[in-house]
């Protein structure tokens, strides 16, 4: 009891500190709040059961009390109100709700209540506030960060009395959106302008239509100036009629696949790499020049090296960017004396349109574009951000801890230079420890399954092993830490296709000798299916690896073995006409493992042929005939011709004729067939449905009888012993009835000189 005691204050401590820790965050704090045509940046305060608070854009107010986890009050806004009802979750992280019956108003905390955002606000020239509002949106639309959009409310200037915040919100969109759909540079708009006013030129990239953005100075600021929505509107469509298409949707759909586009995703999906974003990232990169076995390794480390390039290039303006996605050539992003940062259209699979990739060429320049540039810092407004490969963690310590280490003594950096020989060395010990350990181990286990047997042929299992996991950890060494993507990267590749090589040396010692070991155990068994199934299935394996073995040597090394594969099928066909016999002898060998017409060690027959089974192989059967000659018959032949098994017969027939005296009498006789058939009733593997017993023929020298029936044997030797029992037994029955056994008798006669004379005579006396 005093336990169940001590349980339950413990759960009720832990419930009330995580109440009074809700209690005490509760709905104060900063909020991004969401309702179906807005957004705002709500601010609320909480002290007891009341809460309190504002939101922008609007200048809205926010009062009402709590019950448990529902807030319930008022907003007020432009001289209205309404009422709130917000539910808070369980974790206190945001809140779902309405503001009158059928219109959600729902929000997520957001850690602090300031925001950087307001500090790239900047109003002195009408270039500034053009910079600062195409930032400012670019974060609100498409990173969600509201507050951002507040800021970029405070640089708009709107041209007559809107009707209310809505009418802001509309006419903010519209104009959004025909800037989204352009192409300029930030860089042309106006700096310097005498006067209270300026205006400048955007279109899209893809026809000659333009629109003027236009920017008044009130006081010592710059302002963006927002036209009426039916003008924006009117020039809206204009715009899409101009690009071809009948409405808004279908020209974004377009532009989804462009360089702007392929551009965004990467940007963003590295930005959320941990969170999503990873397969959205590499999606935009060109990298069907990786080897599918590296692409896990290299194409994240490509992806970041492209990435500290276009930070330290300059940043990122989406709308600087071309949108067209029919666009004539390449798009090239930044130039530069060791290569380009290009986006380029590649082909998709049959029937899908090219996708806007960055280029292959500009994946492989990422690692030496960054070396030139590794010194200069990411541009402004850029926020830090965690690297996402090992490689830049690591260099990245590297530099905090020991940026001597970052010098480049040659090609390579200096830590580089140290990460060759200590991963060489490393992966040579590991490899001796490897190959000795695998070959003790498999040494031990055969023994052990073999049963004293010799498994000295398991230790060939080392060397594979040990170049293996020698080659295979210098070539995790080497992309874990970049040199992969240097000029070792040949090296890398040929490290790669040996540890191919090794795995397919060391799988084909595997199954060489686990099918001996098979084949072993199969001989020490009757069932000669088992080892047509081990020879079988050990030469096809062997293939198998073989083959594999050569096609990833082929993709490491960056071969085009698809069009060998091809080729092979064609030649195939050729290759199989030519070896038709060797293939229906293979084929036949599967029959015969299917059909099971004989066992090892079974008498069979076959063409006149009678010798005893001894083995089964892939091309043919191995018999020993009665006088101990090797008969080798190839598996098609012998599958095409009738198989006479006599090793599994489930009887052996037994006929006898045994032949008595003529003078032996009629009841003798009878007797004898009576109790002759007795006496092979009770053998003991005499058939009791046979016994066929009875007088035959008349021979030249005796009356034949004849003893058909079955002994239920199928062993040989077991025939001859139950068959020598039997005719001993018909032996001492003969000797009980006073039988006589018959053998072969002549009588001649000599005709004296007297009956040689009578007999001449007769012959003359004869008509002729």
């Amino acid at each position: 009891m005093i336990r169940v005691g001590v349980l339950c204050t413990f759960i009720l401590a832990l419930c009330s500190s995580h109440l009074s820790a809700q209690a005490t965050d509760g709905w104060s704090g900063s909020w991004d709040t969401y309702w179906r045509d807005g957004e705002a940046r709500m601010l609320l305060e909480q002290q007891g059961e009341d809460v309190s608070g504002s939101y922008e854009p609007g200048k809205g107010r926010i009062e009402g009390r709590i019950d448990g986890q529902v807030l319930r009050g008022s907003w007020f806004q432009d001289g209205t109100s309404g009422p709130i009802l917000f539910a808070l979750s369980e974790e206190g992280q945001s809140f779902t709700g309405r503001f009158v019956d059928g219109e959600y108003w729902n929000g997520k905390r957001v850690s602090g209540t300031t925001d950087s955002s307001v500090d790239h606000v900047t109003r002195d020239t009408p270039r500034s506030v053009f910079r600062s509002f195409v930032y400012l949106q670019n974060a609100a639309v498409y990173e969600g960060d509201i507050a951002a959009g507040n800021a970029a409310e405070t640089l708009l200037l709107y041209v007559g009395e809107p009707s209310g915040e809505r009418d802001k919100r509309l006419r903010r969109r519209l104009l959004w959106t025909m800037l989204d759909l352009s192409t300029f540079r930030i860089y042309d708009a106006p700096k310097r302008v005498e006067g209270e006013t300026a205006q400048f030129s955007i279109g899209p990239d893809a026809r000659n239509f333009e629109y003027k953005i236009q920017f008044s100075k009130v006081g010592d600021a710059w302002f963006v100036v927002v036209p009426t929505a039916s003008e924006l509107r009117r020039n809206l469509n204009d715009m899409i009629v101009a690009l071809g298409y009948d409405t808004l949707s279908q020209l974004r759909e377009a532009s989804a696949n462009s360089p702007r586009a392929a551009m965004r995703d990467f940007i963003q999906g590295m930005r959320n790499w941990h969170t999503g974003g990873r397969e959205q990232a590499l999606a935009a990169l060109d990298l069907s020049f990786l080897p599918p076995r590296l692409y896990n390794f290299e194409a994240p480390l490509l992806a970041e090296y492209l990435k500290q390039v276009i930070d330290r290039a300059g940043y990122v303006t989406w709308q600087e960017i071309s949108d067209d996605p029919d666009r004539a050539g390449s798009y090239i992003f930044y130039r530069h004396p060791l290569g380009l940062v290009v986006i380029e259209q590649v082909p998709s699979s049959e029937g899908e349109a090219a996708r806007w990739t960055f280029s292959a060429e500009t994946l492989r320049n990422a690692p030496q574009l960054f070396a030139e540039m590794q010194d200069l810092p990411v541009a402004e407004g850029i926020s830090a951000s965690e690297p996402i490969t090992r490689f830049f963690q690591l260099r990245e310590r590297i530099r905090e801890v020991f940026p001597v280490l970052l010098t480049r003594p040659g090609p390579l950096e200096l830590w580089h230079w140290l990460v060759i020989p200590l991963s060489v060395l490393f992966a040579v010990v590991l490899g001796r420890l490897t190959g000795k350990g695998t070959s003790l181990l498999f040494s031990r286990g055969l023994r052990r399954a073999e049963r004293g047997l010799r498994v000295g042929a398991a230790r060939r299992l080392g060397k594979p092993a040990a170049l293996l996991v020698s080659t295979g950890f210098v070539v995790l060494a080497f992309t874990w830490s970049g040199l992969a993507e240097t000029v070792l990267g040949g090296v890398t590749v040929a490290l790669a296709a040996t540890a191919a090589t090794a795995l397919g040396w060391l799988l084909f010692t595997i199954i060489e000798l686990a099918g001996g070991c098979f084949q072993r155990r199969a001989k020490r068994t009757s069932g000669l299916v088992d080892e047509i199934a081990v020879s079988l299935v050990t030469g096809v394996l062997k293939i198998v690896i073989v083959a594999a073995g050569i096609i990833a040597i082929a993709d490491i090394t960056g071969m085009p073995y698809e069009g060998v594969i091809a080729g092979l099928g064609v030649g195939g066909i050729a290759l199989a006409f030519a070896a038709r016999d060797t293939v229906s002898n293979l084929i036949g060998g599967v029959i015969l493992m299917s059909d099971r017409p004989f066992h090892r060690g079974d008498l069979i027959e076959t063409e006149g042929q009678m010798a005893t089974v001894e083995n089964v192989g892939l091309r043919s059967t191995r018999m020993r005939t009665f006088d101990d000659s090797l008969l080798v018959i190839p598996n098609s032949e012998l599958t095409d011709k009738a198989i006479v098994n006599w090793g599994q017969r489930r009887k052996r027939k037994i006929r006898l004729e045994i032949s008595l005296h003529y003078d032996t009498p009629r009841e003798h006789l009878d007797v004898f067939k009576t109790r002759l058939r007795d006496v092979y009733l009770a053998q003991p593997a005499a058939d009791e449905t046979t016994g066929f017993v009875g007088l035959r023929s008349f021979g030249d020298s005796a009356l034949n009888i004849e003893l058909w029936g079955y002994f239920n044997l199928a062993d040989y030797k077991d025939y001859i012993a139950a068959r020598h029992q039997l005719i001993g037994d018909i032996v001492d029955l003969a000797r009980d009835l006073a039988v006589d056994f018959a053998y072969p008798t002549r009588s001649i006669r000599l005709l004296s000189p007297a009956d040689e004379k009578t007999k001449n005579e007769r012959k003359t006396s004869d008509p002729a």
